[in-house]
């Protein structure tokens, strides 16, 4: 397991990386506090090179690989940080800790988290959502309209619950109910005002009457619809297309494979009025020995990714491989993105916002985890970093980093 609190010589804030994008972008930082141009530093987790090696840190690259960063955030007893939604002022974001890494205690909700706000320059960090917190373990997932009031998941009675709160965590409000289920893979709308899940269990079994299925809950009324679902089909990880009116998910014929390696991609509508298969069935990689990996839409709204395995690729990594794909859902056409080349998995595809470049994973068999970024059509593939310590890179995201000195509300 990684010591998050031996990496005080690599930096405590990202504000180095600010200056090196603003001076690649030839900026001066006026134009950046007027938002004439966003500037973005790309952050991953620095992961174990096993799946027993859980705990992760936090790193910050520049999209030219440039000015690696793994803030310590002083912080004791947290031997895991992972990342949560960023406020709109460019400058600060949510995170959460956990005091253990036992796999087995996370995943039933048994280990204690903290939420805090992090600032991206000075690298100061406090803690939030202290007040009232409905269980020990708690997520942060999206900010709403003004940054004041965040969307959280808290684990409570052996079921995953949403909850809309203050960033101290009072004025809370239940978007879920006790028996409705454990729900999880959030994703917010673009206009902020529907929550998309997959949700296992939980009564009434009209919202889920598979293993998994897709719900949308409205922010402000909690009215719940039903998107799809049915018997020995697990549908996993929405996600908008931005304009609101279509989810793309994952559709694994979970009898079949339990282990959950291969899935089907699967947009439906987010009224609930239907549903389309997007890719031929089960060639998704879905259940990766690093996490499930989900497909998301472009910026520009015309395809998904997808990352399509090679016919004889096996669980255990041993034969075939995976690529990455662009696809359009609607007309099928597929644009490939990496080879397919035995042995080698590209995976977890990240867009940026401005739709000029993507992150992803790339592992060779026997390998770690290395963090990569290419142009939309696939050419200048560059490799960034394999992560802390050299033990892997993975979970990309594209953060936008205001260097402004004005000291931010709340």
């Amino acid at each position: 397991m990684m010591n998050v609190q031996s990496h005080r010589t690599r930096g405590i804030c990202i504000a180095a990386l600010v200056v090196a994008a603003l001076a690649c972008e030839t900026m001066n930082m006026s134009a950046v506090a007027d938002d004439a141009k966003a500037i973005y530093v790309i952050g991953y987790m620095g992961v174990g090179q096993t799946s027993a090696e859980v705990a992760h840190v936090l790193g910050f690259i520049t999209p030219e690989g440039t000015l690696e960063r793994y803030p310590d955030f002083g912080q004791v007893n947290q031997l895991s940080w992972v990342f949560g939604p960023q406020f709109d002022d460019g400058r600060r974001m949510l995170l959460t800790s956990f005091e253990d890494v036992d796999v087995t205690k996370v995943r039933s909700g048994k280990v204690l988290t903290h939420d805090w706000i992090y600032d991206l320059v000075s690298g100061k960090v406090h803690e939030v959502l202290q007040k009232n917190r409905p269980a020990d373990q708690m997520r942060t997932h999206a900010l709403l309209s003004g940054d004041t009031r965040v969307i959280a998941t808290a684990i409570v009675g052996g079921e995953e619950r949403v909850f809309i709160m203050d960033l101290d965590g009072g004025n809370q409000v239940e978007l879920t109910e006790a028996g409705g289920g454990f729900h999880y893979g959030l994703s917010l709308s673009n206009d902020q005002k529907r929550l998309a899940v997959h949700v296992t269990g939980g009564m009434p079994s009209f919202y889920n009457p598979g293993a998994y299925s897709i719900n949308v809950l409205d922010v402000d009324t909690k009215k719940r619809v039903f998107v799809a679902g049915q018997p020995e089909h697990l549908l996993f990880g929405p996600h908008w297309s931005p304009d609101d009116r279509y989810l793309v998910y994952l559709d694994c014929l979970h009898v079949q494979d339990p282990g959950h390696f291969r899935a089907a991609l699967n947009v439906g509508r987010t009224d609930g009025l239907g549903q389309q298969a997007a890719t031929p069935a089960q060639t998704h990689w879905f259940g990766t020995p690093y996490g499930s990996n989900m497909s998301e839409w472009s910026p520009d709204g015309k395809t998904i990714t997808y990352t399509r395995l090679l016919p004889n690729s096996t669980r255990d990594m041993s034969q075939g491989g995976a690529q990455l794909c662009l696809l359009n859902p609607f007309s099928g056409a597929i644009t490939e993105l990496t080879t397919a080349e035995e042995g080698r998995w590209d995976f977890r595809a990240a867009w940026s916002p401005e739709g000029d470049k993507l992150s992803f994973t790339r592992v060779r068999t026997g390998g770690v985890r290395e963090l990569w970024i290419m142009d939309p059509d696939g050419s200048h593939q560059q490799r960034l970093t394999d992560g802390y310590q050299n033990k892997g890179a993975d979970f990309s995201r594209w953060i936008r980093v205001s260097p402004r000195e004005k000291e931010p509300s709340g």
